[in-house]
Formats: C-alpha cells, sequence, structure tokens
C-alpha cells in the first residue's frame, strides 16, 4: 500500500514540474497518510451515516415507532440517555457559574437536554426511536428520501476520493538542482485547480531543518521539513511531512556534493582556457518553450507570446490573450448598443440618410481608436528575461511609462501562483522576489506560468555560472600578475619558468 501510495506521488511529482535540462528528480516526499486519515474522518462519517440510513429504510426501518400498551422502563438504552442528559446539565452548570458570556451555549445546551428527556420518555412510556417493520422495505427502498440519501452517500464518497486525491498533490521534490515545493489546492481534479510553487536552487541552500515535535510525530516519522535558503526570504516550509529525516539528510548530500562537483570542474575549466588556451563549452539555454501562436493573418492582433529574439536571447512575455479580448468587451459593447440606438431613432424618428450616415460614420472611428487604444495597451505591457536582467514595462499608449529592471543575480526567488479559473485557462502570475529594496517584480496573467518559471531558473543558472567564471578569471588574473611579478624580481629560476 505504501510503495503504491510513493509511486502515486512520484508520477505526480513528475507531472508538477519541468525538468530542465540534465535534470532528474531524486526524491519526493508528500504529506503524512495522518494527515489523510484525518481529513477523510469527516467524509467517512457523512457515508456511514447517509449510507447507514439509506440501508436501514430500504430494510424497513423506521422512527419513533409507538407501541401501545407495553412499556419499557428503564432499561439499559433509557439509563443511557439519563446518563447523557446529566452530563449536559453537569457542564450547563458550569456555563452557568462562569458567566453571561456563556448564554448562547447554555442555550443549546438547555435544548439539548429537553430533546434527551423527551427521547428518555418518548421510550419509557413504550414507544421505539428505532424499529424494523418489513412491510415498510419495498415501500421506502425507491422512495423521494431514500434516494437523496443514497446522493448525499456517493457524494461522500466522491468527497472521499477528492481529499485522497487533494492530499496528494502536495510534495517536496528535490531534483539535481532544486527543491520545490508544490502546493495544490483542488477543486475539480485536473480541471481547476490552484497551484503555488516555490523553488530554491541547490547552489542557494544553506542548511535544512528537520523536527519532529510531538511524541507522535517522532513515533509515526512525520513532522516538519524547513529548506533555509542563502538568500533573504525565500525559506520553503512543509509542514506534516513524511520522512522528514529522510528528505533532509537527501537535500544535504546533494548540496554537498554539487558544491565539490562545481568547485573542481570551474578550477579545472578554467585553468585549461586561461592556462593552456583550450576552448571548453559553456552553458546555454536549451529549455524548449511552447508559443502561442495565431494564425498568420492574426499576427497583427496576437504577437507570439513569448517573443524569442534568437540572436539575443532574449523573451518577452505579454499577458494571457483573453486579457487582450476582455479590453475589447467595452469599445464593442459601445459598437453593439450605439448601432441599436441608430436602428431605433431610424425607424422611430425617421432622420435623413446623411445624418445616420454621419452618426454611424463617428461611432465607427470611435470604436476603432477605442480598441485601438485597448489593443496598444496591450502589446505595451512587456515582461522582458534577457540574459543578464528582468525588465518589467507597463506603458500607457503615446502617454506614461513604468519600467523596472533587475539584475538576475539579485532574485532571490521565483514562484508562480494559479487560481482555480486561471489554471484552467492556461495562465497564471510569476513572482520573482529581489533582495534589497527592489522588492518584487510580478509578471502578471503569462500564459504558462510553470514555463516561464523554469526559463527563468535556467538563466539564474547560467548567470551564476557566469558571475563564478568572473570570480574564478580575476583570481587566475592575479596570480598570472604574481606569477610576473615573481620573474621581475628573480624570484623564480628563469629556465623554470
Amino acid at each position: 500500500m505504501l510503495n503504491w501510495l510513493r509511486k502515486l506521488l512520484e508520477l505526480d511529482a513528475e507531472a508538477a514540474i519541468d525538468l530542465g535540462p540534465d535534470e532528474k528528480i531524486l526524491f519526493v516526499i508528500g504529506r503524512h497518510w495522518i494527515v489523510l486519515l484525518t481529513r477523510m474522518i469527516v467524509p467517512l462519517m457523512a457515508l456511514a451515516l447517509f449510507g447507514g440510513l439509506a440501508m436501514y429504510r430500504a430494510a424497513g426501518g423506521t422512527f419513533l415507532a409507538r407501541e401501545i400498551g407495553s412499556t419499557t422502563g428503564l432499561d439499559a438504552l433509557n439509563w443511557l440517555l439519563a446518563f447523557v442528559a446529566g452530563g449536559l446539565l453537569f457542564v450547563w452548570l458550569v456555563l452557568y457559574v462562569r458567566g453571561a458570556r456563556t448564554r448562547g451555549p447554555r442555550r443549546v445546551l438547555l435544548a439539548a437536554i429537553g430533546f434527551v428527556l423527551l427521547l428518555l420518555y418518548y421510550r419509557y412510556s413504550g414507544g421505539r426511536i428505532f424499529a424494523i417493520e418489513p412491510e415498510l422495505a419495498l415501500s421506502q427502498r425507491g422512495d423521494v428520501w431514500n434516494i437523496f440519501l443514497i446522493i448525499l452517500a456517493l457524494a461522500s464518497v466522491f468527497m472521499l476520493l477528492f481529499t485522497f486525491y487533494d492530499w496528494l498533490n502536495d510534495e517536496l521534490i528535490l531534483t539535481n538542482q532544486r527543491v520545490v515545493f508544490d502546493n495544490d489546492q483542488v477543486f475539480i481534479p485536473r480541471l481547476i485547480e490552484q497551484r503555488v510553487q516555490q523553488q530554491i536552487f541547490l547552489e542557494d541552500v544553506q542548511d535544512v531543518n528537520a523536527k519532529t515535535a510531538t511524541y507522535p510525530q517522532h513515533i509515526l516519522k512525520y513532522g516538519t521539513v524547513t529548506v533555509k535558503s542563502a538568500r533573504f526570504g525565500g525559506n520553503i516550509v512543509f509542514e506534516s511531512a513524511s520522512q522528514p529525516m529522510e528528505m533532509q539528510r537527501q537535500i544535504m548530500d546533494q548540496v554537498r556534493a554539487l558544491r565539490k562537483r562545481m568547485t573542481a570542474a570551474d578550477y579545472q575549466r578554467m585553468i585549461d582556457e586561461r592556462i593552456y588556451g583550450k576552448k571548453t563549452s559553456t552553458g546555454k539555454t536549451t529549455t524548449v518553450l511552447k508559443q502561442t501562436r495565431p494564425a498568420r493573418w492574426l499576427n497583427a492582433l496576437f504577437p507570439e507570446n513569448p517573443e524569442i529574439d534568437e540572436k539575443t536571447l532574449t523573451y518577452t512575455w505579454r499577458p494571457h490573450w483573453l486579457f487582450m479580448l476582455r479590453a475589447q468587451i467595452g469599445p464593442t459593447l459601445l459598437l453593439v448598443s450605439g448601432l441599436l440606438v441608430l436602428a431605433l431613432v431610424n425607424r422611430y424618428l425617421a432622420l435623413e440618410a446623411g445624418w445616420i450616415l454621419l452618426a454611424t460614420l463617428l461611432l465607427v472611428i470611435a470604436y476603432v481608436l477605442w480598441a485601438a487604444w485597448e489593443f496598444e495597451d496591450y502589446r505595451n505591457d512587456k515582461y522582458i528575461l534577457a540574459p543578464t536582467n528582468v525588465v518589467d514595462i507597463e506603458k500607457k499608449p503615446f502617454g506614461p511609462e513604468d519600467k523596472r529592471q533587475a539584475s538576475l543575480g539579485a532574485i532571490t526567488n521565483v514562484s508562480f501562483e494559479t487560481t482555480f479559473i486561471s489554471n484552467l485557462l492556461g495562465y497564471g502570475d510569476v513572482v520573482l522576489e529581489t533582495a534589497g529594496a527592489g522588492g518584487k517584480f510580478t509578471f502578471l496573467r503569462v500564459p504558462r506560468p510553470n514555463q516561464v518559471v523554469s526559463t527563468i531558473n535556467e538563466y539564474i543558472v547560467n548567470f551564476k555560472r557566469g558571475e563564478r567564471e568572473k570570480n574564478l578569471n580575476d583570481t587566475l588574473d592575479l596570480l598570472a600578475q604574481y606569477h610576473e611579478a615573481q620573474k621581475r624580481y628573480n624570484e623564480i629560476n628563469p629556465g623554470s619558468a
């Protein structure tokens, strides 16, 4: 069973993230099974209640049946009802002593006490709360009440499946390049889901804490995993995680191995290039992005999204094309309502054709100007990713412009967020957190936000690699100058230089 759940978790993790070049998933954990059981208590109770009532009525079961001429007396069930009424009365007395603030709960308790006492009196005088009358079975199996109970039972089964799917969709994913926290809130599985992803590159992982706060957590092996980023504000906290200690070990093993591998590889490559003049390959962007490609005759209205400049390796995103259509609702309503008004005026007032033609021409001009304004406003909102920086441009047609820019080295975290509706329609918000006073960059309503995040992450990796190479170049330049100085001061035997 546990192996089957783990397999499902791994399959969901593969579908949740877009892997970069040479990236693979190494380890995945989800919420502990105790969380699933806790979430299933309510739908299980509902299934037992509604399903049990439907089966009880289908067998001829009735409620509050009266046995005339025979009294039950104080049997075991009546003693239980009396005990329940006494317990509720004791709680009422405790609340009464506490004062006026408990009047609401006290009234509820009095109503409950009265109901229990009525049941006690009813059974004491010969009534039965539950009774099986076989002659009612046929008439009750398919009546309205039983159909309603069966529908509620089926809804409870759906809620059980929904709860399981929602539990399965929260995971902490470790790859050989990053740690990803995928947090889904499901409304309709695979159709309407809200998704939020956070991630930290392994080279930015500063520390990993795994904590089991209570004895049950320690015994059942679940707790909280906190992945601390070397950059401000980029921590990941995954609560109620299964195997927290194992995930901590796996992450730190990968971090240590990556740092060792990167240092040795960078030194070797830089020595080969700067000392021995050998050519080595550099990191290149290999992410393949899906583009929104309209028909050729619509290129002027719907530009490719993103637009890709192959020479400069620059990506330019705009909001999803649906928001361009939404911006055209106002101009279209103006045109339609205006034409309707002109038709009514022409019918009832019988204006000359010249005036109608002039009014129609003015209406069309107003529509074209307004629609062109909205279209240009849509095209002017750009989110640009270059090899060294990101740019967020918001510009009004022929007017003010707000342009923000940040170096890729200043980005501390990249995540994306979708709502139930935006996930269904294929767009979302990509959030880039930056160090210092720059704040957040938000790429609003961009198509396929998970792919946008993957592309930005790959650019950040290449940028950091370039920064490391620059630092190593500076170090080699310093060593070369020191070597030349040693030769000038005859500290090195010229024959061995």
